[in-house]
């Protein structure tokens, strides 16, 4: 180059590490995987030869890049706030980090945290929804090649937490909402070939739930080990309103495979559970753990506030399923949350309350706000971990892994005192989905994803790796669940149906979606008496029999035009249904629009 003279290059850096490296043996306690994690090759081994191989195949398909930019553009074009967008999508980059594995053979597997935790851990992995929405064919390959796979028991039911991993055989909460996610993935379809593949075992595994309810009272009293890493005992909140979920999601399966027997069966027990979840577990504000006294070492939340209440509810708003727990009752259990639970002040909480729990992880420093995850408004917090032993765990220890044992690990019990990113998410995404405009649950929802948010601000922390157990932690993926019910998105694909309700600036909105096989943009305005909308699909196809939309509560319906043409419709309190008389085949760059007039 001459002096003065500027040019512009372009340049890519690529990586091709198709084999596993080895682990040394100094952490082989804590860091392990399947047996062949080291005699297998990644994915790509089979589609590339080298670095250069994989420059040279962007360079030759383009429309790569552009796709990615457009998503990216299209991403930040609309009328929600940045901080929401990015909080709600930066988890997600946990697929691109050791956390996942996509083997030579198609099989995925994941860690719950970079190297951390094994086996696809079913407690874990439950709560997140990003990589269902953003790449949904990696999540059914999960739920076929891992959960009713490697991790079936073909004689029990049983779906072991942690694939051929076994640390522990069953994760109760992991293996119910398993059972939903399977909807969940069935939904995220085009057509009903998953669910045809996988209900035989998805009934099954629905069965064996059933079995650890011996008395048919619709509730969970026996060993419940969870995401806490021990096993409770006696009815909770928590679990019975994920098993209540998960009876909900195998019945609507079954009504689709037209196996009206089990309907039945689940319809009743949900029928019961739903009585007795509120008979004897709400205490007039919130579900507690009636803990039982036969196991006095067992940890517990007693009667405690605690983060997980009702997150088999919560799952059911991500689904678009009837409810299993009373909507009263929720509601007040979600404010109850936000006036014992949310700490402006969370690291500091947790420093003052070192008698509930000694040997917490401190994921909020002094001056920081979270929601902790159990609290305890009328006592009781002395009895919740008691002298337990697990590894070596003992209430009075602090967290270390001494010298002269390394495998014996003395940390946290409870988790008591903690707030952690993935809880969080839930409650947040479940105050905004059963909010209204007249309360204010959508915006405690939204104060909880910010707290989180800030928490994470680049001058503190690294933004993008929001940690728990390990770097990259995959439940932060339930951020993704905040910003599906921002937008009130559902979306039964096999039926052709999409619909959107937005909670935050319903008569000016703007927001992506994705689908089955696409993804496009979604915009709405609404006047005095009228909602106008315009769905654009930006890339893919997508088929469409109905469109679901929501209305200003105490409006009733006129008319329904679909592209210009009145079409048949139905209307449920706020959402109208509009029926199109032959089904529509959206592909690229095409859009659909609709008007909806009321009074």
């Amino acid at each position: 180059m001459e002096a003065g003279e500027s040019k512009t290059i372009e340049f890519a850096i690529s990586w091709f590490f198709p084999d596993y490296a080895q682990y040394s043996k100094l952490n082989e306690y804590y860091i392990y995987g399947p047996s062949n994690f080291y005699t297998s090759r990644r994915h790509y081994a089979a589609r590339f030869s080298s670095a250069l191989s994989v420059v040279k195949y962007l360079s030759n398909h383009s429309e790569l890049l552009a796709n990615t930019r457009l998503w990216n553009n299209i991403w930040y074009d609309g009328t929600l706030p940045h901080w929401l967008l990015d909080r709600s999508f930066i988890a997600i980059n946990c697929m691109a980090t050791q956390v996942f594995h996509w083997f030579d053979n198609d099989r995925p597997y994941a860690w719950e945290g970079v190297d951390c935790c094994p086996g696809t851990c079913t407690h874990v992995w439950h709560y997140a929804q990003g990589l269902a929405r953003i790449f949904p064919g990696l999540e059914r390959r999960f739920r076929e090649r891992v959960d009713f796979d490697i991790a079936y028991n073909k004689t029990t039911g049983e779906v072991s937490a942690r694939g051929e991993i076994i640390v522990e055989k069953n994760a109760i909460d992991g293996h119910a909402g398993t059972v939903i996610r399977v909807f969940r993935e069935h939904q995220i379809s085009a057509n009903n070939d998953f669910l045809t593949r996988l209900w035989p075992k998805v009934r099954h595994s629905t069965a064996f739930l059933l079995k650890q309810d011996p008395d048919k009272s619709g509730l969970l009293r026996g060993r419940q080990y969870n995401t806490l890493d021990a096993a409770w005992y006696g009815p909770m909140g928590w679990i019975n309103s994920l098993y209540l979920a998960a009876l909900r999601s195998a019945s609507a399966m079954a009504q689709e495979m037209g196996d009206t027997e089990f309907v039945e069966l689940c319809s009743q027990r949900i029928e019961v559970g739903q009585n007795n979840l509120v008979k004897e577990l709400f205490n007039g504000e919130y579900f507690i753990h009636e803990a039982d006294p036969s196991y006095p070492n067992a940890i517990r939340s007693g009667i405690g506030c605690h983060i997980d209440q009702v997150l088999g509810q919560a799952w059911l708003h991500q689904i678009n399923l009837e409810r299993v727990v009373p909507k009263n009752e929720t509601i007040s259990a979600l404010n109850s949350l936000w006036k014992y639970n949310f700490a402006p002040d969370a690291g500091q909480y947790a420093l003052d309350n070192r008698a509930i729990e000694s040997g917490f992880r401190e994921y909020a420093s002094p001056g920081e706000a979270g929601l902790v995850m159990c609290a305890w408004p009328y006592g009781g917090a002395e009895d919740a971990i008691p002298d337990y032993k697990w590894f070596g765990l003992v209430k009075s220890e602090p967290k270390y892994r001494p010298k002269e044992n390394p495998k014996v690990w003395t940390g946290p019990g409870g988790y008591f005192n903690e707030c952690m990113n993935g809880f969080e998410y839930q409650v947040a995404w479940h105050m905004i989905a059963e909010g209204e405009p007249d309360d204010s649950l959508i915006e405690k929802g939204l104060a909880i994803t910010k707290a989180v948010h800030e928490r994470y601000g680049s001058e503190k922390r690294n933004p993008y790796n929001e940690i728990e157990c390990s770097d990259h932690y995959a439940r932060s993926m339930a951020s993704y669940g905040v910003f599906l019910s921002v937008c009130g998105f559902m979306y039964p694909g096999p039926k052709g149906e999409i619909g959107f309700a937005p909670k935050v600036n319903p008569h000016n909105f703007k927001a992506p979606f994705t689908t089955a096989e696409g993804w496009g943009t979604y915009a709405q305005q609404i006047s005095k008496n009228r909602l106008c909308a315009n769905l654009q699909l930006l890339n893919g196809r997508l088929k469409l029999n109905r469109i679901n939309l929501s209305i200003p509560s105490g409006s009733t319906v006129l008319e329904v035009k679909v592209n210009n043409s009145e079409v048949r419709f139905n209307q449920n309190k706020s959402h109208v249904i509009a029926h199109l008389e032959t089904e529509m085949n959206i592909e690229t760059n095409k859009q659909l629009k609709a008007e909806i007039i009321f009074s």
